[in-house]
């Protein structure tokens, strides 16, 4: 029962990573708390569904679909919307919640509010230390670390990496040394948004596809983003993998019906000790 917990949470923990990895990344850099990402994962969680059922693609040509939506739709936004109140961050921080509810419910409008349950794409499962594993969820497991990988690399290894760097210590000193803001926006967002829209079509699988699916990853992103510090990728994996614990283990040893309530306890009491998170610098 432990262990079956534990790999409950680690798996729906490094969902809530991948979104946080993305909204850290924009906020760190932009000071743009996105939360249009939380309707960024729903449109791209339809993108997935609507590419298996209707195209017929293989799953793994639906998470590319959902990868390039989400990454597409926040491009476009950073690009038209955000960049036009630049330096005006009570109006981005208002369209950025606009453009949460507005994704949402044009979800209903295009889609209904009915659940769409997306086919199974992997059949079986491992069983681990007397613990029952489906494929689904080890997918779930291994593509997110895998970008979580190839995100660090990406940062830490390539030029416009080391310009994504730059501009999260100092973005007026960035601009001075020759480095073009704009594109580092534009490559953060659309970073940003296929993490989201991947996430989306992982756990899509898993639960169903809903327009309010993307409601309680933002809310948890935003936590793990707090919990593990801006400008972090470690204290994001930490803290993305450390909350899913808690929930899981939480919710069977205490109570189900605390379950997100263990989220906002274990924010308050790392921001006590903590307060600019796990990982995070002045």
């Amino acid at each position: 029962m432990v262990f079956q917990q534990i790999v409950n949470g680690i798996i729906i923990g490094s969902t809530y990573s991948l979104v946080a990895l993305g909204l850290n990344i924009i906020w760190s850099i932009t000071d743009i708390p996105d939360f249009s990402q939380g309707g960024i994962y729903v449109i791209a969680g339809y993108a997935s569904y609507f590419a298996v059922t209707l195209a017929r693609f293989p799953f793994f040509f639906a998470v590319l679909v959902a990868m390039f939506v989400g990454g597409a739709i926040a491009f476009l936004i950073e690009r038209f919307l955000y960049r036009r109140w630049r330096g005006s961050g009570r109006i981005q921080l208002l369209c950025a919640i606009a453009l949460f509810f507005l994704l949402s419910n044009a979800a209903i409008l295009f889609w209904t509010a009915k659940a769409k349950i997306f086919p199974a794409y992997l059949k079986g499962s491992i069983s681990v230390l007397g613990s029952i594993v489906s494929y689904q969820r080890l997918v779930v497991l291994f593509v997110a670390a895998g970008l979580f990988i190839l995100v660090y690399l990406f940062i830490m290894k390539t030029k416009i990496g080391k310009a994504i760097r730059a501009a999260s210590q100092d973005r007026e000193v960035a601009e001075v040394v020759g480095i073009n803001i704009d594109t580092v926006n534009s490559v953060v967002f659309f970073m940003g948004g296929a993490l989201s829209g991947t996430a989306a079509a992982l756990i899509s699988p898993l639960y169903a596809v809903i327009p309010s699916m993307g409601d309680l990853p933002l809310l948890k992103s935003l936590v793990v983003v707090i919990l593990g510090g801006f400008g972090s990728v470690a204290g994001v994996l930490i803290g993305g993998l450390g909350l899913g614990l808690i929930e899981s283990l939480g919710a069977v040893y205490i109570s189900s019906g605390y379950q997100h309530g263990f989220t906002f306890i274990v924010l308050i009491m790392v921001l006590l000790f903590f307060p600019k998170g796990l990982f995070g610098k002045a």
